[in-house]
């Protein structure tokens, strides 16, 4: 048994150590490029999170700086040290959402308004779209698609007319007049 012992003690002086780059630093996940491209926010956290890593702020200044609490920072330090500079990246981004409407779709409806309902009210159209055409979309979604399409309504108020200041200053007295109109030029004399 006690030469059992001797011949592992051996084996494993004999052994060639191979530095550890994890012990002489272990952030240095930290200055890897990430995958995905980080936005403006992302890349603040990350930055900030990497201070507080290397010790140089503590997580209430860091939840300051971050305008979030102390439990959501000690998260996003925990999200980094387990995922990498990938951990700052919200879970959702470049995903769709599951409640939204094919691309094509939307074109269909605006062309469908432009080519055979023109002037037809945006519920009215909704209501013809529901029924003859089995677009189960909401009055609201129509609209929507009708407004990206730079599509008005018919019921549409006018344009609101906008406020025109002269301000006429002669012989120390002022006078003030107010016009109504749809420019926004304002004249001031002095």
């Amino acid at each position: 048994m006690v030469e059992q012992e001797n011949t592992n003690t051996q084996t494993i002086q004999q052994l060639p150590i191979e530095e550890n780059t994890e012990l002489q630093n272990p952030l240095a996940f930290l200055d890897e490029k990430p995958k995905k491209k980080l936005s403006k926010g992302e890349r603040k956290k990350l930055r900030v999170i990497k201070k507080l890593l290397l010790g140089e702020i503590n997580g209430t200044e860091a939840a300051k700086k971050l305008n979030i609490t102390t439990r959501q920072v000690r998260n996003l330090k925990r999200q980094v040290l387990n995922e990498g500079t990938e951990g700052v990246i919200h879970k959702n981004k470049n995903y769709k959402p599951y409640n939204t409407y094919d691309s094509e779709i939307s074109t269909f409806v605006c062309k469908l308004y432009r080519r055979e309902y023109r002037g037809t009210n945006f519920s009215e159209f909704a209501r013809i779209c529901k029924d003859q055409y089995d677009i189960e979309a909401s009055r609201s979604t129509i609209y929507n698609f009708l407004r990206r399409g730079r599509i008005r309504s018919p019921q549409r108020k006018t344009k609101k007319k906008k406020v025109v200041e002269t301000v006429i200053l002669s012989d120390s007295t002022k006078v003030t007049e107010k016009k109504f109109s749809s420019t926004t030029i304002k004249n001031k004399k002095l």
